[in-house]
C-alpha cells in the first residue's frame, strides 16, 4: 500500500486561541502529518450560543506558530467568502507555510442553511449549490495556476485579476462532496478528493468514480471522520456514552487501527480524524504512539 498520512481536526469551538494552537504543537511534536479546522461560523453542536473561532484567521496564527504540519480547511466553505478574496487569503497562509497547505472545499448542506441566514450569506440548494461550488474552484485554480483570472458565470464576474503575491507552493486544492458535479470537478481541478464518513466500501465505490472522472490524472483520495479512542475497549465504551455507535469508528488502538487499515486499503492515503473532545491530549498521543503504529 502506499504512504499513509494521518491527521487531526482541531478544537476550534472555543474563545479561547491558545487551545487550538496547543493542540497543534502537540500533534505536530507526536508525528502527525497534518492538522485541520472547520469552516463554521458557530458551532457544528451545542448551539449557536457557543464560540466558534473563524476558519482562515485561525490558520493565519498556526501557520506562524508551527513549522512542520501541514494546514488545512476540513473544509471551507464555498459560499462564505467571495471565491477571488479567499483564493488570496489562501495564498497568504501559503506564503506563510510553504508547501504546507491544503484547501478542502465543499458547498455545505442543508444544515448550512439557518448558519447562512445568520450571517447574511448566500445559500443554495440542490444543483445550484453543486454548480456555486465547482464556479469557486475554478477560481481557486485559476488563481493558484493560471493567472490572471478571467471567469464570468452564474456567480462571479473576474477580469484580469492576477493573484500577487504570488505563493512560492500553491495550496494544495481538495474537493469534498459526493454529487457527480464535484466528483467531475475534482477530477478536473483538484490534488485531492475528500470523503467524510462511510464504510471502507463506499469509500472503494467513491474512489472508483474520481479516478473516472480524473481521467489518469492523478487525485489523492483521502477520507475523514468522527473517532472515539480509549485505551482498551471499555473506556471507549465510556467515552461513547449515549452516542449513536454506527456514526463513530470507536474502540481501543488495535480495534480503531483495523477500521482506519481497512480505509487505507481502499485507498484513502490520507485519514483525517475526528474527536468529539479535540481538547484531551491523551487522544493525540493514543493515535500517534498506539494506532499509528499498527498502521505501519
Amino acid at each position: 500500500m502506499s504512504e499513509l498520512k494521518l491527521g487531526v481536526t482541531l478544537p476550534q469551538f472555543t474563545a479561547d486561541p491558545a487551545q487550538v494552537v496547543d493542540a497543534a504543537l502537540r500533534a505536530e511534536a507526536l508525528g502527525l502529518d497534518s492538522a485541520w479546522v472547520f469552516d463554521h461560523l458557530w458551532p457544528l453542536t451545542g448551539g449557536k450560543e457557543r464560540p466558534a473561532l473563524e476558519a482562515w484567521t485561525t490558520l493565519a496564527y498556526l501557520a506562524a506558530a508551527t513549522s512542520r504540519i501541514e494546514l488545512g480547511t476540513l473544509v471551507t466553505r464555498s459560499t462564505i467568502r467571495q471565491p477571488a478574496v479567499l483564493a488570496t487569503m489562501a495564498a497568504t497562509v501559503a506564503g506563510i507555510a510553504p508547501g504546507r497547505l491544503t484547501v478542502g472545499l465543499g458547498s455545505g448542506d442543508e444544515q448550512s442553511r439557518d448558519e447562512n441566514a445568520a450571517f447574511g450569506l448566500p445559500y443554495y440548494a440542490g444543483k445550484k449549490r453543486v454548480a456555486q461550488l465547482v464556479s469557486c474552484a475554478e477560481v481557486l485554480h485559476a488563481a493558484w495556476h493560471k493567472p490572471p483570472v478571467n471567469i464570468k458565470d452564474n456567480f462571479v464576474a473576474i477580469e484580469g485579476l492576477a493573484m500577487l503575491p504570488r505563493p512560492p507552493v500553491p495550496p494544495r486544492l481538495w474537493l469534498a462532496g459526493r454529487s457527480e458535479g464535484t466528483i467531475a470537478a475534482a477530477g478536473r481541478l483538484a490534488e485531492g478528493w475528500n470523503g467524510w464518513g462511510g464504510s471502507a466500501s463506499d469509500l472503494v465505490h467513491d474512489a472508483g468514480r474520481v479516478n473516472i472522472a480524473a481521467e489518469g490524472r492523478g487525485v489523492e483520495i483521502t477520507w475523514a471522520g468522527l473517532v472515539i479512542l480509549g485505551s482498551d475497549e471499555a473506556e471507549a465504551r465510556r467515552k461513547l456514552g449515549s452516542r449513536d455507535p454506527s456514526s463513530y469508528i470507536w474502540g481501543d488502538p488495535a480495534a480503531v487501527a483495523q477500521a482506519l487499515a481497512e480505509r487505507h486499503r481502499a485507498g484513502a492515503t490520507h485519514l483525517v480524524i475526528t474527536f468529539p473532545d479535540a481538547r484531551d491530549p491523551a487522544a493525540y498521543a493514543l493515535l500517534a504512539e498506539a494506532v499509528r503504529p499498527l498502521l505501519q
